[in-house]
């Protein structure tokens, strides 16, 4: 991981972007459930390249936008504790969410 961003949006500690530099197919998966078992308090994490910057939400928007297989690249954890604090957990329990922001590797080259 390069960066870890908390970001303003999600309370600074709901939601993350994870910046990475992207070696191998799957690590960007690997980082969203690392980032998940890091911060227990972490409901979305976004997994951005190293060409993104994490800091910056249009940045993260358009890695999103232009990157993102939907039907591949988001990763759901039904029934994972959360916080408490979070008016839209049931007593801490939550579906949480990441998305591979990544593009292909094959793509890199």
């Amino acid at each position: 991981m390069k960066n870890v961003v908390l970001t303003e949006g999600g309370c600074c500690y709901l939601h993350a972007v994870v910046q990475i530099e992207k070696t191998a197919e799957g690590e960007a998966k690997n980082a969203i459930l690392a980032a998940f078992a890091a911060h227990q308090s972490l409901k979305s994490v976004v997994v951005v390249d190293a060409d993104i910057n994490p800091f910056d939400a249009s940045s993260v928007e358009y890695a999103i936008a232009t990157r993102v297989r939907w039907d591949e690249d988001v990763v759901f954890v039904r029934n994972a504790r959360g916080s408490t604090l979070d008016p839209s957990s049931d007593d801490g329990i939550l579906t949480k969410f990441g998305i591979d922001a990544t593009a292909p590797l094959k793509l890199k080259r």
